[in-house]
C-alpha cells in the first residue's frame, strides 16, 4: 500500500503502525509531532495507529 511521509509517497506492507512507519524512516520521537490525515496523533497512540492505503502522514521536527 501507499502512504505519504511529508508529501512523499512511500511504499510500505498492509499491517503497518505509525510507529513502523518512522521507525522504518529513522524519526523518533524526540521533538516530533506527527499527524495523520490532519490528526495530531500523540506519542503513546503511535503503535495503536494503523495506516490505511492513502494516508497522509505529516511530521514536524522541532530541534533546540
Amino acid at each position: 500500500m501507499k502512504v505519504f511521509l511529508n508529501h512523499q509517497e512511500i511504499c510500505v506492507g498492509s499491517r503497518v503502525t505509525l510507529r513502523d512507519l518512522l521507525a522504518g524512516q529513522s524519526l523518533t520521537a524526540d521533538g516530533s509531532t506527527v499527524a495523520v490525515n490532519n490528526r495530531v496523533i500523540t506519542k503513546e497512540e503511535w503503535r495503536e495507529t494503523f495506516l490505511s492505503n492513502g494516508d497522509k502522514v505529516t511530521v514536524i521536527k522541532t530541534t533546540y
